[in-house]
């Protein structure tokens, strides 16, 4: 049996109020009384009214609906990520769809499609590794405003909002290069994206600034698994590295994990050094050195820099890079004698 869903006009008729009141109130508005709001709020809770979005995206021509697309869910970068972005747009009365891509530029394309069709307002996406350049460019044709963030294609074709990985890989190089190691590994993950390639610029020019030495370069599957298997590997490398930069925190775990499965401990028979310093660098052993981003920062700024290009659209094109913070803990081990 279906019921009906209470109205606008229901609302304001047990409220004792005029309607204009309620739709003032479901929009938020400060021009309502706050003991008008409490009780216009209360009767809408005891008649379960859900507002529909349907019609007000026919009277406004918005949805206030944003979609988000990751390229995973195991690294927990990106649950901060969206909390940053959550509150940002939920200040802005809009709700976030979120997808994850799994890396995969098809289905991707797909996420993007299912977003047109719902009428998202705009999109911010993490784009998959192998997505097409001209994606950017594609999008705008549809009309779809598009923040990136965190990786990046095309030619700074839209906003972006991400951490200054360059920066980030320095400061971890000269941390270990100051406590005497020379030789240096870096464990990075096995697509190339525009985050690999900034990692991989600051570790060419940390190495040129600290006068250490490539110690060899490890690929590895962005698991906890893979990381761990990809321990012996980098235990075999012939410069003998007394120290290895991690492309993440998850690769610097399951590092972690592999050398103590190799009878090496992470801190003192070899320096361990992570990105992004996630909550689980606190909780490895031993807690793990590793470089802040501040991801709910930067999904905060994706967000604003989304709702700004929903606002103007004709605005020049803005860039947000996050600063990077060393964070040091006990992976890193002491200095060198």
């Amino acid at each position: 049996m279906s019921t009906k869903r209470p109205t606008l006009e229901d609302i304001a008729r047990v409220a004792g109020v005029s309607r204009a009141t309620v739709s003032l109130v479901v929009r938020q508005s400060p021009l309502v009384a706050e003991h008008t709001r409490m009780m216009v709020e209360r009767v809408m809770a005891d008649l379960d009214y859900v507002r529909d979005i349907g019609a007000a995206r026919l009277r406004n021509n918005s949805s206030r609906t944003v979609g988000v697309i990751v390229p995973n869910l195991v690294n927990s970068f990106f649950t901060e990520f969206l909390t940053g972005v959550e509150q940002v747009m939920r200040a802005q009365d809009r709700v976030v769809l979120l997808a994850n891509s799994e890396d995969e530029p098809q289905r991707q394309d797909e996420i993007l499609q299912r977003f047109r069709g719902h009428g998202v307002d705009g999109v911010i996406l993490c784009p998959a590794a192998g997505t097409d350049p001209a994606l950017p460019t594609r999008i705008q044709r549809w009309g779809l405003p598009m923040v990136q963030a965190l990786r990046e294609v095309g030619t700074q074709q839209t906003d972006y909002a991400g951490a200054d990985y360059v920066a980030g890989v320095g400061l971890a190089l000269q941390h270990l290069a100051d406590l005497g190691h020379q030789r240096i590994a870096f464990l990075s993950v096995r697509a190339m994206t525009s985050a690999k390639a900034e990692r991989l610029e600051g570790f060419s020019l940390g190495l040129s600034l600290t006068g250490a030495i490539d110690a060899g370069i490890v690929e590895a599957d962005l698991t906890w698994e893979g990381a761990a298997l990809a321990a012996d590997e980098v235990l075999a490398l012939p410069s003998r590295p007394t120290a290895v930069l991690c492309f993440n925190d998850v690769l610097a775990a399951g590092l972690m994990l592999g050398l103590r499965r190799a009878d090496r401990q992470p801190g003192r028979d070899i320096a361990v050094v992570g990105l992004d310093d996630l909550p689980l660098a606190e909780l490895t052993y031993p807690p793990m050195s590793s470089v802040a981003m501040c991801p709910a920062v930067i999904g905060a700024e994706a967000a604003r820099l989304l709702t700004t290009r929903l606002a103007e659209p004709g605005r020049p094109i803005e860039r947000f890079l996050q600063a990077p913070a060393l964070m040091v803990r006990e992976s890193s081990g002491a200095k060198i004698v």
